[in-house]
């Protein structure tokens, strides 16, 4: 991968820009090294632009959010949330503010499990896909795929399109399963749960049962 050219700033300048993009790559477990070979950089190419060395244009901050997986309102989210936190910090300045967010600020640590995040699970687990296939699939980090299942990162109509293609669906199959009662992998799991509590004399009959079906 041909490494790209970056554009220096005379001085180390930390905004919001910067800080949010380092929380966004905090918030995916993503190393230096990792964010880096998804850009083409290096892990210090990476460093450069989180502490503020390298110019931001908007063009440039879309490019590092959609490599990892985002798109430009999770950004907008998280800078928001970095300018709140640095209005109530009185005391800190910009430049030398190392950790802006409390673990409970990130969007990483608010599980909220929607249906469509049920959905996505469930249609990757029909597959038979692991999270680690699931993740090459979408060109996502695994980190990324169990945040999305766990309800820890926002699910936009475009994502959820990427993730159900990646998966070898089409998107009215992900309707189709968000208007089902129950889901195909729940029913499943619960019949298992019962058939794992069942007797040995049970057991027989309800394998004769499916054998016949």
């Amino acid at each position: 991968m041909k490494t790209k050219r970056l554009k220096r700033c005379d001085k180390k300048i930390i905004l919001s820009d910067q800080l949010a993009l380092r929380e966004l790559r905090l918030e995916l477990d993503l190393t230096l090294e990792e964010a880096g070979k998804k850009l083409g950089l290096s892990a210090k190419g990476i460093g450069a632009i989180e502490n503020g060395r390298v110019s931001l244009a908007r063009k440039r901050i879309t490019e590092i959010i959609t490599s990892y997986g985002l798109d430009y309102l999770d950004f907008v989210r998280a800078k928001r949330i970095i300018e709140k936190a640095l209005r109530k910090n009185k005391k800190g300045k910009r430049q030398t503010i190392k950790k802006v967010l409390k673990n409970s600020d990130r969007r990483s640590y608010q599980k909220l499990v929607t249906r469509e995040c049920k959905v996505i699970k469930s249609m990757r687990r029909i597959k038979g896909l692991t999270q680690d296939q699931a993740s090459k699939l979408c060109s996502y980090s695994r980190a990324t795929i169990g945040h999305i299942e766990n309800g820890r990162i926002e699910l936009s109509k475009d994502r959820i399109e990427h993730i159900v293609i990646s998966y070898g669906y089409l998107l009215k199959d992900f309707e189709e399963n968000m208007s089902k009662v129950e889901l195909r992998d729940e029913i499943v799991d619960s019949c298992l749960e019962k058939i794992t509590g069942l007797d040995d004399s049970k057991l027989d009959i309800v394998k004769n049962l499916l054998g016949s079906l």
